[in-house]
């Protein structure tokens, strides 16, 4: 069995492109014979090439010391032909499981951000940082605690979203510009706008992308006391606001009566309207124009600033089960049942 192995990272079948990775000792040396021009001895993690392989016009990136990247045509003809070649050369092919979640969910990534994630996870990121942490637990239990419950942390705050969408109410009192601010950051016109109070009866949602991050933005009814359907309008925001990762409270920054409630951390507020005379300031709050698009980039990048950073480790538990595995893990450890977390972290190796 060959420690260097050659696989195919994009989902199988037809496409217009596919990804074929080389990792192992001998990657480069493989990639380097069969490339149709001549590679450093020593190429920086970064560099790629346009040129030849298997007879067909290839992007060759080096992505990890040990790693490789084919970027070629997406026909299965082509890609069985490089990695036969990778094979023949000495490589083994590593195939995934068709059963694998992990695939399934690559293939519903929304961005090509949480796409790259996801695949740093199926390339193996995942299951070395679970490796050293059992590592760990066997030799040092005390020194596993804390990088274990970090990686229980990124499951529950990133690995859940990796596909599912950050859910962002955009909530506030009627006529504050909310809708407006929705098609704004949406950049088209999904919500009615319309100067008549109680206009937005419904919660209207749009899934948008914020930095690469999957968002969606849920417009609701403006909160105020009122009858009819629009009281049940106003419920159902009400009941939004409570299952939100984020709310992001809207005031017209021209009405001098307009309030902020006091709502906890996860809350954003926005000052609309600005463009108008007669504004006044709000402390703490996002100067916007939903009109003029003034801080609305701001407001964007505002609402996944809280995102946690990838480690520098890559991993990140990116599947419900994987997730549920590692945060019970984390548990068990913070009690000191060491046994039972490495038994937990096995579970996710399988």
């Amino acid at each position: 069995m060959s420690d260097t192995t050659v696989s195919l990272l994009t989902p199988p079948g037809t496409a217009a492109i596919a990804v074929v990775e080389a990792r192992g000792p001998l990657a480069l040396a493989v990639a380097r014979a069969l490339f149709s021009k001549p590679l450093p001895e020593a190429p920086e993690v970064g560099q790629f090439w346009f040129g030849t392989l298997a007879g067909d016009e290839v992007i060759l990136a080096v992505t990890e010391p040990d790693a490789v990247e084919v970027h070629c045509h997406g026909g299965p003809q082509v890609v069985r032909a490089i990695v036969a070649k990778f094979t023949e050369a000495g490589c083994e092919e590593r195939t995934p499981r068709p059963s694998d979640e992990g695939f399934e969910l690559l293939q519903r990534a929304p961005t090509l951000r949480t796409a790259n994630i996801l695949l740093d996870q199926l390339d193996g990121a995942f299951a070395r940082e679970v490796q050293r942490l059992l590592a760990l637990l066997e030799t040092d239990p005390a020194s596993a605690a804390e990088p274990l419950h970090q990686l229980a942390d990124l499951g529950h705050s990133l690995g859940r979203y990796l596909v599912s969408p950050w859910r962002v109410v955009i909530a506030g009192p009627p006529n504050a510009g909310k809708s407006s601010l929705v098609n704004a950051l949406a950049g088209f016109q999904r919500s009615v706008v319309s100067e008549v109070p109680g206009t937005t009866r419904d919660a209207v949602s749009v899934r948008v992308a914020f930095d690469g991050w999957p968002v969606e933005l849920i417009d609701t009814a403006g909160i105020r006391d009122a009858t009819g359907l629009e009281a049940e309008g106003i419920e159902l925001a009400r009941k939004e606001l409570e299952t939100a990762k984020r709310l992001v409270w809207v005031i017209d920054a021209t009405d001098p009566t307009a309030h902020v409630p006091d709502f906890d951390d996860a809350r954003i507020v926005v000052a609309n309207k600005c463009d108008l005379p007669s504004v006044r300031e709000v402390e703490g709050a996002i100067r916007v124009s939903a009109l003029t698009g003034e801080g609305v980039a701001e407001l964007a990048r505002a609402i996944v600033q809280d995102v946690p950073q990838v480690p520098p480790s890559g991993a990140v538990p990116y599947t419900p089960r994987l997730i549920e595995l590692v945060i019970d893990a984390s548990r068990a450890a913070r009690d000191g049942k060491w046994d039972h977390a490495a038994g937990l972290l096995s579970a996710a190796l399988q």
